[in-house]
Formats: C-alpha cells, sequence, structure tokens
C-alpha cells in the first residue's frame, strides 16, 4: 500500500513576517533616498542655470565693453592722424592763436555804436 503523504498546510511564520517587513522597510527607505537625491540634484541644477545666466550676461556685457574701446580706439587713430596733418595746424593757428598768413588781409566789420 502506498504511503499517504500528509498535506501540509503552510502556515506564515513570524520569520516570513520578519522578511517582510524587511523588504518593506528596504523599498520605503529606498524610494526615500531616491527622492532625496532626485531633490537635491533639481535645486542644484536650478542654481547652476542662474550662475550660468549671470556669466552669459557678464559675458555679454564685457563683449559690448570691448566693442565700444575698439571704436573708442578707432577714432582716437583716426584723431591722431587728422592732427598731424597742415589743415589741422592751419586751423589752431588761426583760430586758437589768431595768426594769419604774411600775405592775407583781414578784413574788421565796422560796428555801429
Amino acid at each position: 500500500m502506498p504511503k499517504e503523504r500528509k498535506k501540509t498546510v503552510r502556515t506564515v511564520t513570524p520569520r516570513g513576517k520578519k522578511k517582510s517587513k524587511h523588504r518593506l522597510f528596504m523599498i520605503v527607505t529606498l524610494s526615500l533616498c531616491t527622492i532625496i537625491f532626485s531633490l537635491t540634484m533639481l535645486y542644484l541644477k536650478r542654481g547652476e542655470e542662474q550662475r550660468l545666466a549671470e556669466k552669459e550676461a557678464k559675458v555679454h556685457r564685457l563683449e559690448q565693453l570691448i566693442q565700444e574701446e575698439t571704436e573708442r580706439s578707432e577714432n582716437i587713430a583716426e584723431y591722431k592722424a587728422y592732427v598731424q596733418t597742415t589743415s589741422y595746424i592751419e586751423e589752431v593757428a588761426r583760430e586758437i592763436l589768431g595768426l594769419v598768413y604774411r600775405d592775407e588781409v583781414i578784413f574788421v566789420p565796422k560796428t555801429s555804436e
């Protein structure tokens, strides 16, 4: 006669409950760590984006300043070339120093008194 097998009923032992609780605790802990890490990275990213925007604005201002100074330098170079011409020397001599050529006649209008 064949041996009869006993049907065993599995019951949840306290050890199984401990594993289940431990597994749940690990999942919750891992989830919280992931959320905290994600929020921290998001915060840091926003700070870096703000610093990047500030740096880009500073670069833009400096580029404008360089352009203005380049134009100013070009104007100074043009003025330097003009100062060395005879027309400038004549202009200064006539207007500031009141000099005239030897053969020039100056007419001064009469003032009515």
